[in-house]
């Protein structure tokens, strides 16, 4: 008989438990279902989800660069917003204060976002760029380094910067610098976008000075390519007596190098003066005219009186 029999314990003999054509069936499906429980599954990138939207790119790729001949670029982090990019462009750090050396920036849409730290949902908000909010800054990046700002206006080709100076662990320099470049639109409102930039560096070796050119000369890689998005706005137009006759260009002071003490002019030594007596001269009268007539000379009457 083509079926699969089995014992029925009540009724004590064999029954037809299932025939041919459905037993291949289950057959084959319960050999399936073992394939698949037991067989090895493939992964696809997609499935991976991770806890972070950061992702590692090519230092050819950072927004923004130190000057050439400064600190060399190591890594660049990068994290995408539905407003924003932001970067974290790590520098060679060879100090021993606590925190690495880095270039923090930051490119915004034209969108609406209040002024404030941190992330609301995929949106990036913009770092503000008062005291309570910088000082803070410098606390989580420059711990128990005490960090003075300065109170004296700098402008480097992008626009003007705050920077605070101070002493990290040895009492090497450590520098935190701030800039936001909006072009001429509203404070709270940009309608070309924006950027912001941080920059936290300390260095055993480097001097104020030296530490406070990378401020002044760091420059940006990359742009949104969103149309009317220039916070930067255009480059001003060369000088008019550029390349004229009669309109000389002298070369300009020489600025130290990194990692080289600034240059201080020389103390002039003033003359001497001319030592003078304590007790000044009186003058002398002059001589009294004699009316002794000379010897060997005629004596001239004198004239007549009126």
């Amino acid at each position: 008989m083509n079926a699969w029999n089995f014992i029925d314990p009540k009724l004590g003999g064999e029954c037809p438990a299932l025939y041919g054509p459905v037993a291949r069936v289950l057959a084959v499906s319960w050999l399936a279902l073992l394939a698949t429980g037991c067989g090895e599954q493939r992964l696809t990138a997609d499935e991976l989800v991770t806890t972070s939207r950061s992702v590692t790119v090519d230092v050819g790729r950072a927004m923004a660069l130190p000057p050439a001949g400064t600190f060399p670029v190591t890594s660049v982090t990068q994290k995408a917003y539905e407003n924003a990019v932001s970067q974290t462009v790590s520098l060679a750090t060879r100090g021993r204060t606590p925190g690495e050396n880095a270039i923090h920036v930051a490119f915004f849409t034209a969108a609406d976002v209040p002024e404030a730290a941190g992330v609301e949902g995929n949106l990036l908000k913009e770092p503000g760029i008062d005291d309570f909010a910088i000082g803070k800054e410098m606390e989580e990046r420059l711990p128990g380094v005490a960090m003075a700002p300065s109170a004296v206006f700098v402008q480097n080709g992008y626009g003007p910067f705050g920077y605070a100076v101070g002493r990290g662990t040895g009492g090497e320099a450590c520098l935190y610098a701030w800039q936001r470049l909006a072009g001429k639109d509203s404070l709270f409102r940009p309608k070309s976008g924006m950027i912001s930039v941080r920059l936290r560096v300390c260095d055993p070796a480097a001097t104020e000075a030296s530490l406070l050119r990378l401020a002044y000369d760091y420059a940006f890689n990359a742009k949104l390519k969103r149309p009317g998005w220039n916070p930067i706005g255009d480059a001003p137009a060369p000088a008019p007596e550029l390349g004229q006759s009669g309109a000389p260009i002298y070369p300009q002071a020489h600025q130290s190098s990194f990692g080289e003490a600034p240059q201080r002019p020389q103390a002039v030594r003033p003359r001497p003066e001319r030592r003078r007596s304590a007790v000044p001269a009186e003058p002398q009268a002059p001589d009294p005219i004699s009316t002794k007539p000379l010897e060997g000379y005629p004596t001239v009457p004198p004239p007549p009186a009126p």
